[in-house]
């Protein structure tokens, strides 16, 4: 017999009962029925079939005894979980004790030039800004130079600073004529040292960008005026150069042409001009000028008689004397040869100018030569900062 069958035969029958209690007084304790009759005893079947659901019972209640452990532990390995060891974290290390670093002085500029300014870092020397109000007049030929009314000179303005209070010999660079080739004159820019001073040519294009640009990096700035040479006229310096076969107006208006090209330059050289510079009476118009305008002059002395120099020092115009063209040889060792005769009239004479090509050769000794310049108690000085110093 199935186990719902049995069921409904064991459920009691309910439509007898009646409210309250009384119905269990009419049982008696002979086991009879509220109607008097014996009640029949359970059927073999029936107890059998309780028997058999006791034994279910007690069967799976005993397994679950038995095997509940191992029930879980199986339940718990069907969940996904990983293990990951955790090492304890290091004692924090002890802190390294403070150490005072020595005071240690400032090191010497990059280009074995001159001593800061105070409060100027060596690496940033910055020219003043140019044109600067008051020191230019408007001309046909362009801005000119000119004295301000509160008696400040261009030379002194535009120069590149440096320190009075140097006393070591000083040596000026002037890297001259540049401007005609933008690859030699852009080469020159960006590998010479800012205390090189540069003389740029009035027929360069785009004067005024070069000029600026190297002043921007801090190059002092001269210009290279053209002038006539021993050979002249199968060594032709240019058009608007001055000619010792003009008069002092023609050759004023040339050089007013030159000077009107750019702004912000300290005064004049030329290169070229070996005849020109020995001709008394076409050179003191020139002179004059420079006077007049606030500007130096740097006699490269292309000609052992030159008398630019001596003029000028009779005027009271601020001078220098070129003492060497450090590569009219070109190989190194001369090059280092001519840089080394400049360092013992530096210390002859105080200071010394040599003068140099923008060549790559030339540049590259100049470079090397600059390294220990410092080292052997020489200062590399802007051509401002040796006028009428040279005995």
């Amino acid at each position: 017999m199935k186990a719902p069958a049995l069921l409904g035969r064991l459920r009691f029958d309910v439509r007898g009962l009646r409210p309250g209690l009384g119905w269990l007084r009419r049982f008696r304790r002979t086991g009879d029925d509220p109607a008097g009759r014996p009640r029949k005893p359970l059927s073999k079947a029936l107890l059998g079939a309780v028997a058999v659901v006791a034994v279910a019972y007690a069967g799976l209640a005993g397994w679950l005894a038995l095997n509940a452990g191992a029930t879980r532990e199986a339940w718990q390995a069907s969940i996904p979980s990983t293990t990951a060891a955790v090492a304890p974290l290091p004692p924090p290390a002890p802190p390294e004790p403070k150490v005072t670093a020595p005071a240690v002085p400032p090191p010497l500029p990059t280009d074995a030039a001159p001593l800061p300014l105070p409060g100027v870092p060596a690496a940033a020397v910055t020219l003043v800004p140019a044109p600067v109000p008051g020191l230019v007049e408007d001309s046909r030929n362009g801005p000119l130079p000119r004295i301000a009314q509160d008696g400040r000179k261009p030379w002194q303005v535009y120069a590149r600073p440096f320190p009075a209070t140097d006393k070591r010999p000083r040596i000026a660079i002037v890297m001259s004529d540049l401007g005609l080739s933008g690859v030699t004159t852009g080469n020159a820019l960006a590998k010479l040292p800012p205390g090189i001073t540069l003389a740029f040519l009035p027929y360069a294009e785009r004067l005024d960008d070069w000029v600026e640009r190297a002043r921007t990096k801090g190059h002092e700035v001269m210009l290279s005026v053209p002038m006539e040479p021993l050979n002249y006229p199968r060594d032709d310096p240019g058009p608007n150069a001055l000619l010792t076969m003009l008069g002092p107006d023609r050759n004023m208006e040339r050089l007013e042409w030159s000077l009107g090209k750019a702004v912000g330059y300290v005064g004049i050289t030329s290169t070229t001009g070996s005849k020109f510079t020995a001709n008394p009476a076409a050179m003191q118009p020139v002179i004059d000028a420079l006077k007049a305008r606030g500007l130096l002059l740097v006699d490269a002395r292309s000609n052992p008689k030159s008398v630019a120099g001596p003029l000028a020092n009779l005027a009271g115009v601020p001078r220098a004397l070129g003492d060497r063209v450090i590569d009219r040889d070109l190989s190194r060792g001369a090059i280092d040869d001519q840089l080394r005769e400049l360092e013992e009239i530096a210390k002859t004479n105080g200071a010394a100018v040599g003068f140099a090509s923008p060549y790559p050769t030339t540049i590259e000794r100049l470079n090397l030569w600059m390294t220990a310049l410092a080292d052997r108690g020489i200062a590399l000085a802007p051509v401002s900062a040796v006028v009428n110093i040279q005995k």
